[in-house]
């Protein structure tokens, strides 16, 4: 069966199932049973402990697991430099862009239940995006002004979910088209999706949609597309549809959503030049930003990894049906699409993926592993293949002063260096 006519059919057949929620996730005293190498994962722990100690980081949280168990749980050096609070699995940070394979995840949902076709046109959903206009030139004219000329082709929500869709984001500031999208941040903005999204259809695309692979703003655009979708505040979604299921407890945009106080929540800090780390005013989340609002726990998100993990279930809670996370934990962007620098990765749905290894070619990881990270250094991979999910959350802002080695070089390496051999 075709996987539309699957999905409608799936959409029939679960329109009168009652909710499922998880339940406790039971911790394994005997690691190597689930087929890791504990003397692997005990130099794993005492590597964490020595970059906490050193000022790498102010500390870290670590959840390995595989199948319905946890096999392994680090925590390391301090949430709170100030008061000396240890940092835990249960110590709430932000997530920043590993939000966006939650996104992702909801509008796959929509997909399965006949809501939302990956195909749909973006306008469908935000009519303001039926006046796109893309860049003729990233420079602007002698006039002041950037050169626009109509789209070739039309922005789908695939192209959302593959970063193809055209659109900018805040990391580029070397052109004007760069400053115009600096100057127009969804995060220095006001108002709620809705209107932020108005704001961002008003500038110019980089490329053609589906041209090419741009890191942008466009899982935020997807949060709206669930939001118009569905009929529900994009938070109020996430929150039904995925973290009460999953008993994801302490995730969300607002405070009001999760079961922490605010001044519960950890610090942000940026190393100076000294190599002293000192705490910035970050803020905390006034919108529901499907790119990057969301905060969490390494016990909470540990649930989201483990259901993809397990093919889109975890126990009895059922998020994606088998045949939708196939086509969610798929390869969709092309090369020519990426370009260089993948190194045998390649892009699915809202998360890089690893792909077979050419000839010659050092592998990546497993064929078909998923994995995203936070600009606060957190990071996440999962293993489909081997039912295997890692996390670790660290709380760290980006500068020229931070230590080398992103956390993400320290801890992929080392969780797969712990795989028993098969």
């Amino acid at each position: 069966m075709a996987f539309k006519q699957a999905m409608a059919a799936l959409a029939l057949a679960t329109t009168t199932v009652l909710p499922v929620y998880a339940q406790d996730i039971p911790v394994s005293d005997n690691p190597e049973a689930l087929g890791f190498q504990p003397a692997v994962l005990g130099a794993l722990d005492a590597r964490l402990d020595e970059l906490a100690a050193e000022g790498a980081r102010p500390g870290y949280a670590a959840i390995i697991a595989r199948g319905e168990q946890i096999a392994f749980i680090s925590e390391a050096g301090q949430i709170n430099l100030e008061t000396g609070e240890a940092f835990t699995i249960d110590s709430p940070v932000r997530i920043a862009s590993m939000t966006k394979p939650v996104t992702a995840v909801a509008i796959m949902m929509l997909v399965e239940r006949g809501t939302v076709s990956l195909d749909d046109p973006v306008s469908d959903y935000i009519p303001e995006f039926a006046g796109a206009r893309v860049a003729v030139s990233p420079m602007a004219g002698e006039d002041g002004e950037i050169a626009t000329r109509a789209p070739a082709t039309a922005m789908t929500v695939e192209h959302l979910l593959t970063h193809t869709a055209g659109i900018g984001y805040i990391f580029e500031g070397e052109t004007d088209l760069g400053r115009l999208y600096l100057d127009n941040s969804l995060y220095a903005g006001e108002g709620d999706l809705e209107a932020r999204m108005q704001q961002l259809a008003a500038l110019p695309l980089y490329a053609d949609p589906g041209d090419r692979w741009i890191y942008s703003y466009s899982l935020d655009v997807a949060g709206r597309v669930v939001e118009v979708a569905s009929g529900m505040p994009f938070e109020a979604f996430l929150e039904t549809e995925i973290f009460t299921p999953l008993a994801m407890h302490s995730t969300g945009f607002f405070f009001d959503d999760v079961d922490f106080e605010e001044d519960a929540m950890s610090p942000l800090y940026v190393h100076t030049e000294t190599g002293e780390m000192v705490a910035i005013d970050q803020g905390n989340p006034d919108w529901a930003s499907g790119g990057g609002g969301l905060v969490s726990t390494a016990s909470d998100y540990i649930r989201f990894a483990m259901m993809l993990a397990n093919g889109g279930s975890l126990g009895e809670v059922s998020i994606l049906a088998p045949e939708t996370f196939a086509e969610f934990a798929r390869p969709y962007a092309t090369t020519d699409q990426l370009g260089d620098g993948w190194g045998g990765r390649g892009f699915a749905l809202g998360m890089d993926i690893v792909l077979p290894p050419e000839d010659g070619q050092q592998p990546a990881g497993i064929p078909g592993d998923l994995s995203w990270g936070g600009l606060f250094d957190t990071d996440f991979f999962v293993s489909p293949q081997t039912r295997t999910a890692a996390v670790i959350m660290t709380q760290i802002q980006p500068s020229e002063h931070r230590p080398e080695p992103r956390t993400l070089r320290v801890f992929r390496p080392m969780v797969y260096g712990s795989f028993a051999q098969q």
